[in-house]
């Protein structure tokens, strides 16, 4: 008795055609989707008009995509693998930078009450004369640094832990902002503040694709936004 080669192929069916796929469905193996099209091309060859059968380049044309489909899923798994390696060598590394401190673009400064801040100012226009000035969470002026002329790029400079009058402060928050005058003469306050901030602790994201440093400033970035460390 013959047997129906069309036996075990998917088929349309409008009354299940749009509900969502179930997950043993979504991950059809490389292997049934061989056997699907094996089915296919002996059902094409039965069926066949015998006056006007396959031609032969047609059948190996066929033959050909298959085995290109197959290496280009295999190729996906490949790179799939390669990918998580890859996140999972980039996490270990950057665990490396726990205790050592990233320059990030913020002007709050977490004093720790001992020793120096780095502290930088990303220059946007090139200033004949830049000051930071230090202030303290009321905005009361700590001190001033006259940094003098700036050309475009980052002003780095180490803020001492003390105030105007050489006095160390206390532990706390304190912030940074820059203003500086022009080559046109105006005072500019397009300078960006950047400070340094332990790294407390590394993380991924929550799809695993980014590493994050955890700052003891309360800051979370993005590990490969850095582009300046301090120690």
């Amino acid at each position: 008795m013959a047997t129906n080669p069309l036996n075990g192929i998917r088929i349309y069916d409008p009354a299940t055609a749009n509900q969502p796929a179930s997950t043993s469905s979504s991950s059809t193996s490389a292997a049934s989707q061989t056997q699907d099209f094996l089915k296919l091309l002996t059902a094409q060859i039965q069926n066949q008009d015998p006056t006007s059968p396959m031609d032969a380049s047609t059948m190996t044309a066929q033959m050909s995509n298959l085995s290109m489909v197959q290496s280009m899923q295999d190729m996906n798994s490949s790179l799939a693998a390669l990918l998580a390696q890859m996140q999972s060598s980039n996490f270990i590394t950057q665990s490396s930078s726990i205790g050592h401190s990233p320059l990030v673009a913020s002007n709050q400064i977490a004093y720790s009450g001992t020793g120096s801040v780095m502290l930088g100012g990303n220059v946007a226009n090139a200033m004949s004369d830049l000051t930071a000035t230090i202030t303290d969470s009321s905005g009361n002026i700590i001190n001033q640094v006259d940094l003098g002329a700036a050309p475009t790029g980052m002003k780095n400079f180490a803020w001492n832990g003390q105030d105007s009058n050489g006095q160390p402060v206390a532990a706390g928050s304190y912030f940074v902002q820059f203003m500086g005058t022009n080559a046109n003469g105006a005072a500019d306050s397009s300078t960006t503040a950047y400070v340094a901030s332990p790294v407390v602790t590394v993380s991924k994201s929550a799809d695993g694709k980014t590493v994050n440093l955890n700052l003891a400033n309360g800051m979370v970035v993005d590990a490969n936004s850095v582009t300046q460390w301090d120690s």
